[in-house]
């Protein structure tokens, strides 16, 4: 795995120069791996390259940043891999690889190379732009159908082609946050002639709805633990938090003050109205569940299985849609400061569970990994949640799509200090 270490650290300089020089290239693209460590010690015209592929250096893991792509190459066909053996694939084009990395080897065994002739190989760039190898890759990554395996290509491509359409549509800053919008509640992505023949258009639907469902508990657990702990906080302090910050009202009557996440056969984006984003993050985050429940039973039997399935959760049934729709169903009656009240519980409860759960012995002790810990009636933050949504990978998918020159991250208008992704002529083919 040596040549394999030296190989990605040269591959890295040459990514960081070039986006030195030509930064505009490289909207939109992450820095390479190991961009931290490889540019920090690329001092007096050198590039160490012993130094920075010994283990530990620029990467932890000892074969490099191979682990994150291992699946998606297998995927691909381009590689077969057991154990520690890595061997080229049934899709891989050895002779086309060859001309693509020519020369990469020669560098890769140099212990020192200069800066100046890595500027000058800007062809292995992870930006693409002068890759050879750039026509062949958009073969591998969208075929024309094989037997055995049009399911995993069907899945692969329909969703490129979903984003290069949208991509086409908007013009999106950020496709994640602003496509998942407009597949949700645009009546144009409803009606658009391309979108319509795409079965994976109405899935990316129903994951677009569930992520926003685990977005808010994750974003409540988030407020609960890093903003309302302060020292050793009573439990029933804890527990009360989201309850002091909402109205003396019915349940019912809150939940009828909801906007409604559909009408009818229409999905709406309910969770981005105004005065939903208006509301403390607590409440704001009981708002987005509730009306992510709301939807149970209101979605199309191709939207449904991707926002929930009871088949499989059954096991793992607290905190899904369907529970939370039962939960609130049977305390209409009840106030809505003490349903937060209880469900606040339950969260506390949970965690404790979970972190069981996981626990085990680590050099002779016993260790419960969890960042909030209850004892005798207090609970004691160890360290901040983290939060945030769950990734849609529609993000890296658009960095693909740019390194095969399909799609490409341009500045805003005139007036505009935005940058948006656009398609290119190739994705406009």
């Amino acid at each position: 795995m040596d040549t394999l270490r030296r190989c990605e650290v040269v591959f890295a300089a040459i990514s960081i120069l070039h986006a030195r020089r030509f930064p505009d290239q490289h909207r939109g693209m992450s820095q390479a791996h190991g961009h931290d460590v490889i540019s920090a010690s690329m001092q007096n015209g050198e590039l160490n390259v012993a130094d920075l592929a010994a283990p530990r250096s620029y990467a932890q893991a000892s074969r490099g940043f191979l682990g994150p792509y291992l699946a998606s190459e297998r995927l691909l066909g381009l590689v077969t891999s057991g154990g520690e053996l890595v061997a080229p694939g049934q899709h891989v084009d050895e002779r086309a690889l060859e001309l693509a990395f020519e020369g990469l080897l020669k560098l890769a065994k140099m212990d020192s190379v200069p800066l100046d002739l890595l500027e000058g190989r800007q062809d292995l760039c992870l930006c693409g732009q002068y890759a050879s190898e750039r026509s062949w890759l958009r073969t591998v990554m969208f075929p024309a159908q094989r037997p055995g395996d049009a399911a995993t290509i069907n899945r692969r491509s329909e969703t490129a082609l979903m984003l290069y359409r949208l991509i086409e549509m908007y013009e999106p800053e950020n496709v994640s946050i602003e496509l998942s919008r407009k597949i949700i509640a645009d009546p144009r992505t409803y009606t658009d002639d391309q979108l319509e023949k795409m079965a994976i258009v109405p899935a990316w639907r129903g994951v677009v709805l569930r992520r926003w469902y685990t977005w808010a508990w994750r974003d409540l657990w988030r407020w609960l633990v890093n903003e309302q702990m302060t020292g050793a906080v009573p439990l029933v302090q804890l527990q009360g938090a989201l309850s002091e910050q909402l109205p003396d009202q019915k349940f019912s009557s809150f939940r009828d003050d909801l906007p409604s996440g559909i009408d009818g056969n229409r999905l709406i984006d309910a969770e981005y109205q105004m005065r939903i984003g208006a509301m403390d993050p607590g409440p704001r985050n009981l708002a987005w569940l509730m009306i992510g429940a709301s939807r149970v039973g209101q979605l199309s039997e191709h939207v449904a299985p991707y926002f929930e399935s009871p088949e499989r959760e059954r096991r793992n049934y607290e905190l899904t849609p369907s529970w939370l729709k039962d939960f609130m169903d049977q305390r209409n009656d009840h106030l809505v400061r003490d349903v937060a009240f209880e469900l606040t519980g339950i969260l506390l409860a949970r965690s404790q569970r979970v972190a069981m759960s996981k626990s085990s012995f680590v050099n002779g002790r016993w260790r419960v990994p969890t960042r909030l810990t209850l004892r005798d009636g207090y609970a004691f933050r160890e360290s901040n949640e983290g939060g945030g949504p769950v990734s849609l990978r529609w993000d890296q998918l658009t960095q693909v799509m740019s390194g095969l020159g399909m799609v490409r991250r341009v500045s805003g208008d005139a007036g505009t200090s935005t940058d948006r992704w656009v398609l290119t002529r190739n994705g406009q083919k």
